[in-house]
């Protein structure tokens, strides 16, 4: 009896002995793996995260090591759930208020790897941060350290590490085609030292290398910022940036299609058009061409950091009714120069009083003080003093006005001169609302632009106001240098554009504009398709572009005016002096006038003496004959 119950005793512990020593593995790495796990939140700070692990024979064992891990972290104060592969799609709707989640996947097997693999086919990997932590390995096969293909699904923005089994190395796992994983080590770990970085923290300083990765690409005909050279390469300041970005990263682009419009969305066919639609369906990756970043562009695309600002204005031609204004002969006397000459008018005269006044006491104090004030403003008039005195005094004080009046003059020809050189363009309208005020001026923008999009999807006031002076859309230029031709030949039409295109060296203007600021600003930027893994990368390149003065070396060579470009003093023309050759016609007429009126009463007056003198002669003669013939 005692043999049979020894048997079935050696019986039982043969069957459950492989699962006693499975418990004691489990055990074992289960210890070394929470302090490792604890490590890890430390590290990045985590306040929360959510485990995975598959649905196997082995889930007492795995639900007991699973349970160990979140009594622990909820010690360190890390809340903590469990799922299993096939609700990863659900723990979406737990973690909508999380930025990034962070999922530490539990993988014991060969069945466990394949099911967080079929759970991660419709999952944004990119959306979260993943710890994987492989148990153990299959004598069979070393799926750790030789993934088969991009089993997880990753992306080249995927962030995930990897521990293979009790290593000490820890490992990167991201995709770049999306068809090889690329494994990087990181970091070690030691329960002793903690966990030890081998790369830098920020991703894209570690991920700097798209491995010759061939993009497509699309570009605008028309865009004057994206032109081809001599060479057919892509030139201009987008074609240049993404020239660097491409030796910086080390990929590079094919264009698959050249669109003419930049695209909007038609509300009625309720499709996009142009380039947007391009990386909208799919049918390109990027788009190196000069994009307005909107709202409604920013539900569809991704785009790259603002490295383009500009000033929205409004172009015409110049009017031809190009004139000096009256006013500009009196820019030059501002409220403190008239203060200044009426006071050295009013001083001088009230001075010389002083100075008269000893000398002669004939005068009255009020015709001294008229007498002086018409000699200063003769002075002024550079006239002469007809009795110039002989006293050192007043001599010293005429010639002290002289000089400044001398100095006066001097300063109102040089400024005088200075605004008649500046011609004054009168504009018909300064602003955008003066422009709907004036009515007179249709509106053009580029045809699927956001120049166009901005009033048309508009509600404001203004914008509809706007609209009614815009052209029909078929009659809308397609290209920033049409729209230039379009103002050239029809002085009525106003094109609405950036104050960046009237500035490219390569845009060749056939006549003379002139810009009016709206008061509204963009920013341009190149344009990736909205799922596209490699826009903060390229944002990170960007940046380091922006940084190291690349950029503004790039924007100074397309931008730079040639010295034959710069605005030069255009001569004056008569036409435009007319109003002073009238001033001084009027002075000359004036003049006369008063000089015949002075030499008529000078004759007059002198007619009336020698009338007198000869009555006066007469009457003296015959007195003196009187007074002979008395004598005899």
């Amino acid at each position: 009896m005692a043999f049979i119950v020894l048997l079935k005793i050696l019986l039982l512990l043969f069957l459950f002995l492989p699962k006693i020593a499975s418990l004691i593995e489990f055990h074992s790495i289960g210890e070394e793996q929470t302090s490792f796990i604890i490590d890890i939140c430390k590290l990045h700070g985590l306040k929360s995260v959510i485990l995975l692990y598959a649905e196997s024979t082995e889930e007492m064992e795995m639900a007991t090591m699973i349970f160990k891990y979140r009594r622990t972290l909820s010690r360190e104060g890390v809340a903590s759930t469990n799922l299993y592969f096939s609700q990863l799609h659900e723990s979406s709707y737990y973690l909508k208020h999380i930025v990034r989640p962070y999922y530490i996947v539990v993988i014991s097997n060969y069945n466990a790897m394949n099911q967080f693999s079929l759970a991660t086919s419709t999952f944004d990997m990119s959306s979260a941060v993943w710890l994987v932590i492989f148990i153990y390995k299959e004598s069979n096969s070393d799926y750790c350290h030789n993934p088969p293909g991009n089993i997880f699904h990753l992306k080249f923005n995927s962030e995930m590490m990897i521990r293979c089994g009790t290593e000490n190395i820890l490992q990167e796992w991201y995709s770049v085609d999306t068809h090889q994983i690329e494994i990087n080590d990181v970091a070690t770990w030691s329960s002793k030292k903690g966990i030890n970085k081998m790369v830098p923290d920020f991703i894209y300083e570690r991920r700097y290398n798209l491995q010759g990765l061939i993009m497509r690409a699309t570009i605008v005909k028309g865009s004057l910022f994206t032109i081809k050279n001599k060479d057919g390469e892509l030139d201009g300041i987008f074609g240049r940036i993404i020239r660097e970005l491409c030796v910086a990263l080390n990929f590079s682009f094919n264009v698959v299609s050249e669109v003419e419009e930049y695209g909007r969305w038609d509300p009625e066919r309720k499709i996009w058009s142009g380039g947007i639609a391009e990386l909208y369906t799919g049918r390109a990756d990027i788009s190196i061409s000069d994009f307005i970043i909107t709202n409604d562009r920013l539900k569809v695309v991704n785009f790259t950091l603002p490295f383009l600002n500009s000033k929205n204005v409004l172009v015409i031609r110049v009017p031809e009714n190009l004139r000096i204004q009256l006013s500009s002969y009196f820019l030059t006397f501002t409220l403190s120069v008239w203060i200044a000459v009426f006071g050295v008018l009013i001083a001088s005269s009230i001075f010389l009083i002083f100075l008269k006044i000893k000398s002669t006491t004939k005068c009255k104090i009020a015709y001294l003080l008229i007498d002086n004030f018409l000699e200063i403003w003769g002075i002024f008039c550079q006239q002469g003093i007809a009795d110039f005195s002989y006293k050192s005094s007043l001599r010293i004080a005429y010639f002290s006005i002289y000089l400044l009046v001398i100095v006066f003059w001097a300063a109102y020809s040089a400024a005088l001169i200075s605004c008649l050189m500046s011609v004054i363009n009168v504009l018909p309208f300064n602003s955008l609302e003066s422009f709907v005020a004036d009515g007179t001026y249709q509106l053009a923008a580029t045809r699927g632009s956001a120049y166009y999009d901005k009033f048309a999807n508009s509600k404001d006031p203004l914008a509809e106001k706007v609209m009614k002076l815009m052209l029909n859309v078929e009659k809308l230029p397609i290209t920033d240098h049409e729209g230039f031709e379009m103002i050239c030949k029809n002085w009525k039409i106003a094109i609405y554009t950036s104050d960046q295109v009237v500035g490219v060296e390569n845009l060749k203007i056939p006549c003379n504009i002139i810009c009016i600021e709206t008061g509204h600003t963009d920013s341009f930027a190149i344009i990736l398709s909205k799922s596209n893994p490699f826009i903060d990368v390229i944002n990170f390149q960007l940046q380091k572009f922006i940084d190291n003065g690349i950029m503004n070396h790039l924007k100074d060579t397309i931008f730079k005016k040639k010295s034959h470009d710069v605005i030069k003093h255009q001569p004056v023309l008569l036409i435009s002096v007319m109003p002073l050759i009238l001033f001084f016609f009027i002075g000359v007429v004036l003049s006369t006038f008063i000089l015949i009126i002075e030499n008529y009463i000078i004759v007059h007056k002198e007619k009336n003496i020698s009338m007198v003198d000869r009555i006066t002669s007469i009457k003296c003669s015959e007195f003196y004959v009187k007074r002979k013939k008395c004598i005899r």
